[in-house]
């Protein structure tokens, strides 16, 4: 009997140790999971592994203004598409020039985020990525001047190397390494002013639009013994003087005036500096070890790098969650919320064109967004109605947005702190974009069940204000242009109700076959044709091809405003995310109840066990009562 009871207790801690060692992996694996999403995210796009300052809000001014040395910053939004494509060149960028940090220092500014948002605004970043060069000692006030990315590390260097030059032409920088071209003839000038410990003045003669000069003076300033200065084509005098008859060539002086030239078989930044620090090696002269950079190429065509341990947990979760196409109401409102407050406010000033597209916006999001409360009917026409003024600046719209939230219900625009349907496997993913073409989609829906049998229906309305929404105050500028380039067809093609949300259907399509493969693209959400033909099977013919009809009737049932999915909280009203929402301490908390839950039973079992023993043990008066 007592061994039964031990084995029931045994049995009852196994299971019990069993449910709760469950508990604590499951703890284990969604710390394990956040933690590499934070790890895969970083600060933005750029870790501290990078040669990429990150600024902020609070870094931006001290770091920037009144510096001895200029600074390029991108400007970037962590959802941008051509941002993650853009990241990796100036990553290496700023590796390949870290020789010039004295002169010239690489940052990068994520505007995605709320804190950064104003400083964006400020200093008038219209789109993604954006790069802007800061001058030496510039002032709070300075604005920065545009940078063009061009297409490789190469192209962006030679650039940068050129607006050096002129900003110290101008008068700038200095304290920096002389990038002027050496105009006079005489040798004797070369001399003046140049500490004693010179030895060697390198001359590279070449073509007066290039750079490649300019950038061999940067890579190796810090050399000591050496001083290095370019020459032009223009200036005949010295080139006669030195025996050179070819451009590019490279000769060295020593302090006796002594001319040796040195062989080089491009003009280019490499094999100046190449022969440079052969001369000097061999006159033992220490020079720098020069890093391995990693050329990405043209940026324009960066494939997505290797996630393949995102992958692979993708695949997992694939296998234990159902297809589906839901629409969350948090997802749309959290969109349209992002949208007015962080792009439509970028804008410094709302006029013309811009303001004649928010006008549109807002119309459309008031007759056609899914509202969740009387106040909320009027919130968009409320705004609206503030905008029949010549201009508004981006900060005062941004404050009438807040003001009219405060003003009414909570879940106005609110929404959730995070996305639910179009949350990424990683926090740089999704979100906003995905947002967007829900909203989208919602919206035409929308237009065409409400109001596309009536007289004088505008097909275009919805598709209108997109596109001047899409123009005028979409982040990301090659997203901008590529859309629309798309609605040029839109008059043509859209001459019906129906066609509006065809339309739309197709060219969110042509965007995801564009993308697929893009480093936008979330891994756990591959770019696909949708509706998939596990979603919509009859979307499709036996042959593969699209039934439009059948098409049309799906996007009507998934984008219904019925079937928008509002998940309600304890209390009875809507609440943000689906299911129980639980986060790492929720789970933590479980845990140490199932163990304290488990301790209490463990006890009593024992108790239970003692207890019998007790009641079983036999005495002398027992034996006799038995006889």
């Amino acid at each position: 009997m007592r061994i039964c009871l031990v084995s029931k207790v045994y049995m009852v801690v196994v299971v019990l140790l069993s449910v709760i060692n469950t508990s604590l992996n499951a703890v284990l694996n969604l710390e394990t999971k956040k933690l590499y999403d934070d790890l895969k995210s970083g600060r933005g796009l750029y870790t501290g592994d990078d040669k990429v300052i990150v600024l902020n809000s609070t870094s931006f001014k001290s770091s920037v203004f009144g510096s001895k040395n200029a600074w390029l910053v991108e400007f970037y939004n962590s959802w941008c598409g051509f941002c993650h494509r853009f990241a990796p060149v100036l990553r290496s960028l700023a590796a390949d020039i870290y020789a010039w940090r004295d002169v010239l220092s690489v940052a990068a500014v994520d505007c995605s985020t709320d804190d950064n948002n104003p400083l964006c605004r400020e200093y008038e970043v219209m789109y993604y990525p954006m790069l802007k060069l800061f001058p030496a000692g510039a002032r709070p006030a300075a604005l920065g001047s545009e940078v063009d990315k061009g297409n490789t590390v190469d192209s962006i260097r030679g650039s940068l190397a050129g607006l050096l030059r002129r900003e110290q032409v101008e008068g700038r920088g200095a304290g920096w390494p002389n990038i002027t071209p050496y105009r006079s003839s005489d040798t004797a000038n070369l001399w003046k002013n140049v500490p004693g410990n010179v030895k060697y003045i390198f001359l590279i003669f070449e073509q007066a639009d290039s750079t490649a000069g300019i950038e061999a003076i940067l890579d190796l300033h810090s050399v000591n013994s050496t001083q290095i200065r370019h020459v032009t084509s223009e200036n005949e005098g010295l080139a006669k003087l030195m025996g050179v008859s070819m451009f590019p060539s490279l000769v060295v002086l020593d302090a006796s005036s002594t001319v040796t030239p040195l062989k080089v078989s491009d003009g280019t930044r490499t094999t100046f500096r190449q022969a440079i620090k052969a001369f000097l090696e061999a006159h033992d002269i220490p020079v720098p070890k020069e890093q391995s950079i990693v050329d990405p190429g043209d940026w324009r065509h960066i494939k997505a790098p290797d996630l393949s341990e995102i992958i692979r947990v993708a695949e997992e979760e694939k296998k234990t969650k159902k297809k589906s196409e839901l629409v969350f109401q948090a997802d749309l409102e959290k969109a349209v919320k992002y949208s007015l407050e962080h792009e439509v406010s970028m804008r410094k000033l709302i006029s013309g064109a811009a303001l004649t597209a928010l006008q549109k916006y807002l119309a459309v999001l008031a007759k056609y967004f899914p509202v969740r409360s009387e106040h909320g009917k009027s919130f968009f026409s409320d705004l609206r109605a503030n905008l029949d003024v010549p201009g508004v600046e981006g900060e005062a719209f941004s404050a009438g947005v807040k003001s009219a939230e405060k003003g009414g219900s909570p879940f106005v625009i609110s929404g959730s702190q995070d996305w639910v349907g179009c949350k990424g496997s990683a926090e740089h993913y999704r979100g906003f974009p995905c947002g967007m073409w829900l909203l989208f989609h919602t919206l035409t829906v929308a237009s065409v069940s409400q109001r596309g049998g009536e007289p004088g229906f505008d097909s275009l309305e919805v598709l209108d204000a997109m596109l001047g929404y899409v123009t005028h105050f979409f982040g990301c500028r090659d997203c901008s242009r590529h859309f629309q380039e798309m609605a040029a067809s839109l008059s043509s093609e859209v001459t019906s109700p129906n066609a509006s949300v065809a339309w739309l259907w197709r060219a969110h399509n042509k965007v995801n076959l564009r993308l697929a493969g893009d480093p936008s693209e979330d891994p756990a959400h591959p770019k696909v044709q949708f509706p998939s033909p596990e979603t919509c099977p009859p979307c499709r013919d036996p042959a593969g091809a699209w039934s439009e009809p059948q098409m049309l009737q799906h996007l009507f049932r998934v984008y219904a405003p019925e079937n928008i999915v509002v998940p309600r909280g304890k209390d009875g009203r809507p609440g943000n995310t689906p299911g129980w929402n639980f986060n790492v301490f929720d789970l933590s908390l479980c845990v140490m109840l199932y163990m304290f839950s488990a301790s209490i039973c463990i006890l009593v079992c024992i108790k239970f066990v003692v207890k019998k023993r007790y009641r079983k043990k036999s005495y002398v008066h027992d034996l006799f009562g038995k006889v």
